[in-house]
Parts: structure tokens; sequence; C-alpha cells
């Protein structure tokens, strides 16, 4: 491994902003470090946390949460967000299948799910995060009417993502598969990570899709 990695492996867990879902009481810890609060916005598959850390500039009233196993992904993330000094957003080190077992108390608004790994083989499709085994860890975590978005430049995962909004039969409340050639976006949708920036720079076309789960 190399050891730059090794050192943020073993640094990360020592910064005040990050928490690892393996801790006894994590949640408790999450929501002292949060104000208190039980309710939060969860960005799933964060890396650098562009989307938590901007939604938190956004909205200083709110709090946000970014989500990622990697623990190097999330060093980065705390960094950034330590530097734009955004006190309402935190990080968990935690597999997205396990999320149920971390919130018992807080629930969540709402969930980006940003520019994640596609998967684009037959053989890894449980593996999307909109894939109806997510879908059901996401149920037992949200509040009723709380909206889950998926930001991606991959056609696959747009397209499959749509059938499973049908297959589950689940409101569909927007679906757009070249975001900003649109009007009247919200200051949300905006928002663009280093990676989508790359997409477009490569010419690809951003897609969105926003549904409920009741």
């Amino acid at each position: 491994m190399p050891r730059r990695k090794l050192r943020k492996l073993l640094e990360v867990r020592t910064f005040e902003n990050v928490f690892d879902a393996k801790t006894e009481n994590v949640e408790e810890k999450l929501r002292s470090y949060l104000n208190n609060t039980d309710r939060v916005t969860l960005e799933l598959g964060c890396g650098q946390a562009d989307y938590s850390i901007n939604l938190a500039l956004l909205h200083p009233k709110r709090y946000f949460i970014g989500v990622d196993r990697k623990a190097a992904r999330i060093w980065n993330a705390s960094k950034n967000a330590t530097a734009k000094e955004t006190r309402n957003v935190a990080f968990l080190i935690s597999y997205i299948e396990k999320l149920d077992e971390v919130f018992k108390n807080i629930k969540v608004e709402e969930i980006w799910i940003t520019f994640p790994d596609p998967y684009p083989r037959r053989s890894s499709i449980k593996k999307r995060l909109t894939h109806p085994r997510f879908l059901e860890v996401y149920k037992k975590i949200l509040t009723p009417g709380a909206v889950v978005n998926l930001k991606t430049d991959d056609d696959t995962l747009f397209e499959y993502t749509l059938s499973v909004v049908e297959e589950e039969n689940l409101n569909l409340i927007k679906a757009v598969n070249d975001l900003y050639s649109e009007e009247n976006l919200s200051e949300e949708e905006k928002i663009r990570t280093k990676y989508e920036n790359q997409h477009i720079a490569d010419g690809k076309k951003i897609k969105l899709v926003q549904f409920t789960l009741d």
C-alpha cells in the first residue's frame, strides 16, 4: 500500500467530522456533532463529497452526511469540508447496505446518489445503488415522501433506474437525460462535482432521476 494512502487510513478516523459505522454508539455521536439533529440528508458513495459540502453551503440550517466505504476518500471529503468551514456536514465510513443498522433515531429527509459506479455487467447488477435490495434499506431510514436523487452520466444506469421505478411502482418525480439542456434548474441540481465536470468536458450528457419510495 502506498505510504500516503496508509497515512490517510490511519489519520482519517481522528478527524472531528468523521465517524465509523463500526464504532459503538455511532449514531449518537453523529447527532451530537450535528447539533443533536434528528433529520439529515445523505450523499451515498460521496467520494470527495462535492455534493454534501455544496448542499451544506446552500442550506446552513440543515444537516448533511456523506457516506462512503473507502476511508481514503472520506479523508479528502473531511479536508474539503474543513477548508470551507462547513460545520453542518459530517462523514460516515460505512457500507451503504448497512445504513439501517446505523440510523435508528436519525431520519433521512433526502438521498443524493452522485455518479456511482454503474456496474455495467449483468453479473454486477445487484451492486447498483438503485437496485431493489438497496431500496429496501433506504425505505427503513427515509421519512415519508423523502426524495431519492440519482445523478449519472451512464445511459445504462439511467435506464435501469427508470425500469426499477416502474417495476417497483415507485413515484417518479423527474427523469431528464440531458440535465443542463433544461431550464429553471434548482440550485441543488446545478451543483457539479469534480468528476461531473470531467464528464461534461468529455462531451457526456448528465442525467437525473428523482423519485420517492412511497
